[in-house]
C-alpha cells in the first residue's frame, strides 16, 4: 500500500562564482529536515573533489546544473521543476534551517488547499520577518496572493547569517516578504 506521508523537499539556489564554503553543512542540514534536497547549481560549486560534492552523494540530494542570468525567480522555478515532494522550502546558501520535522508534515498535511506559508526568518541584516518560504506543490499555478497561513515558529525557522544576506538583492517571488 502506498504511503500518504505528506513529504518535504527543501530547494537550494546556487548563484554566482562566489564560493559557498558551508554548503556540505548546509546540506547535510536540510537532509536532516526534508526528504529530498534540490540543489540547483549555477557554477559547479558542486564539483567532483570538493567536500560539498561529497555530500551530495545522500540519495536524498539531487543536484542540477543551471545558469544564473541575474534573475534568482527564474533560477528558484527551474530548481522547483525538479521537486518530487508535496511541498518545498526555499532556501538560500548559508541559511539554517531549525525545524520539528514530523510536527511540521502533520500541519502541512492539513494544509490540502494552501498554495504557500511564511516562515519566520532572522536576519541579522533586516531584522526578524515572515517570509514566503515554503510552497505546496500539489496545488500547481496556485499564486500568493493577500495574506499566507504561518508556520509557527516552533515548527519551522530560518536564519540568515551575515554573510548570506550582505550581497542578497531584493528578492522577489517566493522570497516575497509577507
Amino acid at each position: 500500500m502506498p504511503s500518504t506521508r505528506t513529504t518535504l523537499a527543501a530547494c537550494l539556489v546556487l548563484q554566482g562564482t562566489s564560493g559557498t564554503p558551508a554548503l556540505e553543512e548546509d546540506l547535510r542540514g536540510l537532509v536532516d529536515v526534508a526528504d529530498e534536497v534540490v540543489v540547483y547549481d549555477t557554477a559547479d560549486h558542486v564539483a567532483p573533489g570538493t567536500a560539498a560534492f561529497d555530500a551530495t552523494l545522500h540519495p536524498a540530494v539531487t543536484v542540477v546544473s543551471g545558469f544564473w542570468a541575474d534573475d534568482r525567480e527564474r533560477a528558484q522555478q527551474a530548481a522547483l521543476a525538479h521537486v518530487e515532494s508535496d511541498w518545498a522550502l526555499c532556501v538560500l546558501a548559508g541559511e539554517k534551517v531549525t525545524a520539528s520535522p514530523e510536527q511540521l508534515r502533520r500541519l502541512l498535511e492539513d494544509a490540502t488547499d494552501v498554495p504557500a506559508m511564511s516562515v519566520r526568518v532572522d536576519d541579522v541584516v533586516r531584522g526578524t520577518h515572515r517570509s514566503a518560504r515554503l510552497l505546496h506543490k500539489a496545488l500547481p499555478g496556485a499564486a500568493f496572493g493577500g495574506d499566507l497561513a504561518e508556520v509557527p515558529s516552533h515548527l519551522l525557522t530560518v536564519r540568515q547569517p551575515v554573510a548570506t544576506t550582505a550581497s542578497v538583492p531584493r528578492q522577489h517571488g517566493v522570497f516575497d516578504r509577507v
